[in-house]
């Protein structure tokens, strides 16, 4: 065999050495790639199912504060969230009131036209309560037909607001299943000036006066000394009715 054609043999054999080297690295490089672009591929699936995740908490959170906070029948915040924003509103305002409303004869709608009416009533008085609230007045259900707005202001601001929730309540008929129904509100109401910077205190004599206000047939009436305290029988509106002072 002449020494050109060893030589050429050689070199092919170098250059098929080198090709299957260089293929082997391109095969590799591709599994590499491969695994990288799969990996790649998992992590965006992990980082969507964690997005996915946190915004399914998030709603979960919210619902569960809503659940917490807010009243299923009026949509207004219930008892709960009433307390917590009254003991913020006495612990960062020089002055609060807070003002308790109850409706008289609301047992009677309840009893005559049932529950569902009774409560389409409730969603209707909290509708016309929820247009009070601004910036410094906040409305909320504490239970039954028993309703609450919390003032960031003295004795006369919440004096107003008392009197214009009364007429808002009490002087325009609400309609339920095409039928007109009247309901007057009992309303009372106290502030800061009388009750200290006590939220339970505020409530309490609140809701004394509202007891009073609807003792008097259903009308606004702000806490005085002379209508004391409740005794250990419960609440004021399971007390007797006082005779007219």
């Amino acid at each position: 065999m002449s020494q050109t054609f060893t030589s050429v043999l050689t070199a092919a054999g170098g250059l098929l050495a080198g090709l299957t080297v260089a293929g082997l690295w391109a095969l590799r490089l591709w599994t590499l790639l491969t695994r990288a672009r799969t990996r790649a591929r998992t992590l965006d699936r992990v980082a969507a199912n964690a997005h996915t995740l946190v915004d399914t908490l998030q709603v979960e959170r919210d619902r569960y504060h809503r659940q917490a906070t807010e009243d299923d029948t009026t949509g207004l915040p219930n008892r709960r969230a009433a307390i917590q924003r009254l003991t913020h509103a006495v612990a960062t305002c020089r002055e609060v009131g807070v003002i308790v409303v109850d409706l008289v004869g609301f047992k009677l709608v309840n009893d005559r036209l049932g529950h569902r009416a009774g409560n389409t009533l409730l969603a209707q008085v909290a509708e016309r309560l929820r247009r009070l609230t601004r910036t410094d007045v906040f409305a909320a259900r504490l239970s039954g037909d028993e309703f609450t707005l919390i003032v960031h202001g003295g004795g006369d601001t919440t004096a107003a607001v008392a009197d214009r929730a009364w007429s808002d309540l009490s002087q325009v008929p609400f309609v339920l299943d095409g039928r007109h129904i009247d309901i007057v509100a009992s309303v009372g109401y106290t502030s800061t000036g009388q009750a200290g910077h006590d939220p339970e205190a505020l409530l309490h004599l609140a809701d004394i006066a509202m007891y009073w206000a609807k003792a008097h047939g259903g009308v606004v009436h702000g806490y005085a000394d002379h209508m004391g305290d409740i005794p250990s029988g419960g609440r004021p509106r399971d007390w007797p009715i006082p005779h007219p002072r």
